[in-house]
């Protein structure tokens, strides 16, 4: 039961927040000292101070000492009432990871109530733009999404501000926007593409070419991560064998029309670093119809560790993906952002190899 210096403590700190909100304190501005709000409610001075102690704990004033008390930020707008809805919105449904990152995040929010509402871009930033304002109309307690092109300037960044003033949190998986310093859960791109041209490199390839995807954060993390290991083996930079392609020009890359223009970009390597899965097959049906034998005339190495990856598939030596722990960890700590709305965290996942039949060691 609440005792009267507790209601009367409650009244001024709601009373300061709502001035705050309204910008009547704004940000930096100088509250009125103990004594003057406990001469203007007619409250004792302990209680003004705990009203006061209440919003510096949560950071929205600071004490100076000395000085006074100023507004630090703003104060988390009032949560409106839950709906027990939570917006997923990832770049594709079908393709192999999917499935098991939103197996992974059904398991964790149907265990604490929620539902999930799905949305699906096709990695196009209206699709994107599309989701999010439906997301928003008919309302989600909080976000976790594949950012789109993530590696491009945010074209939805409008939409992200409007969920933040909502008081909607969002937790990023796979990559996030540049610049972006709020939530999200990702595989440690950058130490994965090291790892993986490691393996190249110590089963004695000199020469490593790599195609990757430019449009998204992954592809310049893994990317960088190749470039690291070269550096660090004092390996031969072949700079023209490094391939870059957009979401709507894969197609483009692998019908065919093109084998000419890869060979002979390739053609100094005795191995590749493939973005993922999906273009390693690709690579290795181009090979195919130009008589090159892998492993022993090529190498390749990629990322997912997908069914595609398996030996009795294309035996590749893949980087693996733990799908399903990025989508727990994405809604386990989407469920701690609703529970504190300044609370972010930023997860990197240590990378992994399964090691198969794609690389021949040079080495003998």
């Amino acid at each position: 039961m609440k005792t009267k210096e507790q209601s009367k403590h409650t009244i001024l700190s709601s009373w300061l927040r709502e001035n705050i909100a309204n910008n009547t304190f704004s940000v930096g501005d100088k509250i009125p000292s103990e004594n003057e709000l406990a001469n203007t409610f007619h409250f004792s001075r302990q209680t003004v101070r705990q009203a006061i102690g209440d919003l510096v704990a949560e950071g929205i004033l600071a004490r100076e000492q000395g000085s006074g008390t100023y507004v630090s930020i703003p104060p988390v707008k009032p949560v409106q009432d839950k709906t027990m809805r939570i917006g997923v919105v990832t770049t594709y449904l079908d393709d192999y990871i999917f499935p098991s990152i939103i197996h992974g995040i059904e398991e964790v929010l149907t265990a604490e109530g929620y539902t999930m509402a799905l949305g699906i871009t096709h990695n196009k930033q209206a699709d994107e733009e599309n989701c999010l304002q439906k997301l928003i109309a008919s309302g989600v307690d909080g976000l976790i999404v594949e950012g789109t092109k993530s590696a491009l300037y945010n074209a939805n960044e409008t939409f992200y501000t409007r969920l933040k003033e909502k008081n909607i949190p969002t937790v990023f998986i796979n990559g996030y926007y540049h610049n972006y310093n709020g939530s999200y859960v990702v595989l440690d791109d950058r130490k994965a593409g090291e790892m993986i041209t490691d393996i190249l490199i110590d089963n004695g390839h000199k020469g490593i070419g790599g195609i990757f995807k430019s449009d998204d954060i992954q592809g310049l993390r893994r990317f960088e991560g190749m470039q690291l290991s070269i550096k660090k083996h004092k390996q031969p930079v072949i700079d023209e064998a490094y391939l870059w392609y957009t979401t709507e020009d894969f197609k483009y890359l692998i019908n065919g029309g093109m084998d000419k223009m890869i060979l002979e970009r390739l053609e100094k390597t005795s191995g590749v670093v493939c973005y993922n899965d999906q273009v390693a097959v690709a690579l290795i049906n181009l090979f195919k119809r130009n008589n090159i034998r892998i492993p022993e005339d090529k190498s390749l190495v990629s990322f997912d560790n997908s069914f595609l990856a398996k030996e009795m598939v294309y035996n590749l030596t893949s980087v693996v993906y733990p799908s399903k722990k990025v989508g727990k960890k994405a809604a386990q700590l989407l469920l701690q952002c609703l529970n504190n709305p300044l609370y972010t965290e930023q997860v990197k996942l240590d990378p992994s190899v399964k090691i198969r039949g794609s690389v021949t060691n040079l080495n003998s």
